[in-house]
């Protein structure tokens, strides 16, 4: 009878999968002592953001781009860089929050100072992981708000009432164009932390920027559609009063309204 393929091989080889030196085993015993295999965890890899940032950082630095000069476009970053505008938004926020520039409504992201240390950042700055940690965003902002409206109010000055109304006509302006809407409301709610006088509570609110903008434009987009957008300027407004006239029951109260609309938006938008 024929032998077989398989018959006719040495019983000592070994097939592919059983070639494998002792050495390469993830769990093994040397010299009467069981080895395992080393875990190293994994380098941490910085976002896109941060990396366009970073890189923007060393262009003002290097002197490519000047204090009061402005930076390209965020669709001419993305382009630039190869990135989304999701990224390019991470970074000027970055970029903000270490004082570096300033987005300005309808001049662009200014540059403001040249500095040495690098942009300070943490992951989750970027968005808001799920509903939760929305609800826990909107309260630390109303804590620090509440802080800024009472302490804006108090300390209110009519060069400080001047810069309060510019701000507010620069969201007036923007009511037309929603992702200009945003940013012009970043502006005005940054105008009271400076107004209010405390520059680590200014520092908190650029630190939330980033999070805080995403939030902005999905329930600005949102009131746009709706055409809602003219009552979410009216609270502004309340608010903006309130503070001129050194009431900050008033401008609170507008404030809470603010807030109600926008967890609203949110949740007419989950519910689609």
């Amino acid at each position: 009878m024929p032998r077989t393929r398989a018959q006719h091989a040495a019983p000592s080889q070994k097939s592919p999968s059983q070639k494998v030196s002792s050495q390469q085993l993830p769990s093994q015993k040397v010299s009467g002592q069981k080895m395992k295999a080393q875990i190293q965890p994994l380098k941490r890899q910085p976002s896109v953001g941060a990396s366009i940032a970073a890189q923007l950082q060393t262009l003002i630095q290097s002197g490519a781009y000047k204090p009061g000069e402005r930076l390209p476009g965020q669709r001419q970053l993305a382009e630039q860089f190869g990135a989304s505008l999701a990224g390019v938004r991470e970074a000027l926020s970055v970029l903000s929050a270490a004082g570096l520039v300033e987005a300005r409504p309808g001049r662009g992201t200014l540059v403001r100072s040249v500095g040495g240390g690098e942009p300070t950042f943490d992951g989750w700055l970027g968005a808001v992981g799920d509903a939760s940690e929305l609800a826990e965003l909107i309260e630390a902002r109303r804590l620090l708000e509440a802080f800024t409206l009472r302490e804006a109010a108090r300390r209110i000055t009519p060069e400080g009432a001047a810069e309060l109304s510019a701000a507010l006509e620069d969201l007036r302006a923007a009511l037309g164009d929603p992702e200009a809407y945003v940013q012009a409301d970043m502006q005005f709610h940054l105008c009271l932390a400076r107004l209010a006088g405390n520059r680590v509570i200014i520092r908190l609110m650029q630190a939330i920027q980033a999070p805080l903008t995403e939030q902005l434009r999905s329930s600005i987009a949102h009131l746009s559609e709706r055409g809602a957008l003219a009552e979410n300027f009216a609270t502004h407004e309340r608010l903006s009063l309130g503070v001129a006239a050194g009431d900050p029951q008033q401008a609170q109260a507008a404030f809470d309204d603010m807030l109600r609309g926008a967890l609203a938006a949110f949740e007419e938008l989950a519910a689609r």
